[in-house]
Order: C-alpha cells, then structure tokens, then sequence
C-alpha cells in the first residue's frame, strides 16, 4: 500500500495506458469492448481521462483470451454475460463452445482447400525462366477456386476478348 493513499494498489483506478498494460490488450480492443457495453463507463476522475477499475482489467483480459481462441466480438458478449450470471447453466456455456468448434471445423475446411488449390497450381507451375504461369492465370482469370468465391463463374481473359472484339469490330470487318 503506498503509504501516502489509503487505497490498497489492487482496488484503485488506472488511467487508459495502465490499464491497457495490465489487461495486455490493445487501445482497439478496450474501445471495441466500450462500444460494445462489455466494460461499464469508466470513471473520469479528473481531466486526465478515464479512470479503470481491476474489475474493468479482468473483463478486458476474458476479452484478449476468447478472442485468442477465435471467438468474435458477439460471443465475446455472450460469454460475458454468461460469466456475470450467477443463475447461468453450464450447458449455456457448452452451447457457445460447440458453436466455435463448429465454426471452427468449417473454417478448417476452407483452408484446406486453399491449401489443396495451392498444392495444385503450384504443381502446374514449372517453375522455370519462363514468363508464364499458372498461378497468376488463375488469379487473373478468376475460374476454379477465385470464381467460387464471387459466387458465379469469370469469363476468362480470351472470352472477354472475343466479345469485345464482337462489339468493337477493326475497322475494314
């Protein structure tokens, strides 16, 4: 305890840069959760800003930890609201979890097949001095795995250029 404040060190207010040190987040992540509602108002004591409390820092710190294992910033409410719910059940709880994991096997799933389609242009490329590749024509035409992600499938660069030519004839055709 300093001997000059009465207040035990664990129970007194932080300024912003305190409290971002202790929680270990970001300035982002302390405003996202504001925003949010997640920290009640800080209170300002004086013109030097907001002033936070260790309950605020623990908040902030669940924070960080759930957004380490993947959780966004609505579950990161629920379970929020979950935690200071002492009528809460835990199969509340489980509910949230089984939900990530399930996002978290789609997600999974995705990358796993980015990784495949990579695997399979980088096996088309050869590699060598030559100009071309395979790569690159699939990111400029985008068919296969870029067109799934537009929802429909490109014209390739020749068909864009036959139908301009179809429009736009040389002179003298």
């Amino acid at each position: 305890m300093n001997p000059c404040n009465n207040t035990p060190e664990a129970d007194r207010p932080f300024d912003t840069e305190a409290a971002l040190a202790r929680a270990g987040v970001s300035e982002r992540l302390l405003r996202q959760c504001e925003a949010r509602g997640l920290i009640g108002g800080a209170d300002r004591a004086d013109a030097s800003g907001p002033r936070y409390t260790p309950a605020h820092i623990s908040v902030l710190r669940f924070a960080r930890r759930a957004l380490a294992l993947g959780f966004g910033m609505d579950e990161i409410a629920t379970l929020l609201a979950l935690w200071r719910n002492e009528h809460r059940t835990s199969a509340e709880v489980k509910q949230v979890a089984l939900s990530q994991t399930e996002a978290l096997a789609s997600r999974i799933e995705e990358l796993q097949a980015t990784k495949r389609m990579f695997e399979r242009l980088a096996s088309l490329c050869l590699g060598d001095h030559q100009p071309a590749c395979p790569i690159l024509d699939e990111l400029v035409e985008l068919r296969g795995f870029a067109a799934q992600w537009q929802g429909d499938s490109a014209p390739s660069i020749n068909e864009r250029a036959g139908s301009a030519q179809e429009r736009n004839p040389a002179p003298g055709h």
